[in-house]
């Protein structure tokens, strides 16, 4: 897991220089085709998922809920995410997810790779099962 470069700045100026980090009010999941390089890059598109949008782990209840509470640097989803169905020509393979701060654009905050590729072909669906997604700070 790491920070993207945006939370790493965002953390080290608030720590260590007293710069107000305000979290955000909401946290979206997104899903990526490769790398997403410290800067949310390589996200799905909707040319090749038309219908592909960011998840809200909370599914629009109160932001806390989305995530257990945090213990030894670790923490996970606390409800199911259901990604709409693939409609894309497809097959879409799909090699890391980030948590961003907002729906659309925004500022990614944390990314990593799946432990298992998903490739999805048209009609698959991609569900993150409680507990499935891990975040860890190292």
């Amino acid at each position: 897991m790491a920070a993207s470069i945006y939370l790493a700045n965002a953390l080290l100026d608030h720590v260590l220089r007293g710069v107000t980090y305000t979290a955000p009010s909401r946290v979206y999941v997104s899903l990526h085709t490769a790398d997403p390089a410290g800067t949310g890059a390589n996200e799905v598109s909707l040319a090749a998922w038309p219908d592909y949008v960011r998840m809200d782990p909370a599914d629009a209840a109160a932001v806390a809920s989305g995530f257990d509470a945090a213990a030894s640097k670790a923490t996970e989803n606390a409800k199911e995410m259901a990604f709409p169905a693939m409609d894309g020509v497809g097959p879409l393979t799909i090699t890391h997810f980030a948590i961003w701060d907002a729906a659309t654009s925004g500022n990614c905050l944390i990314e990593d790779d799946l432990t298992v590729e998903k490739i999805l072909y048209n009609t698959d669906e991609l569900l993150i099962r409680v507990g499935e997604l891990d975040v860890s700070i190292t």
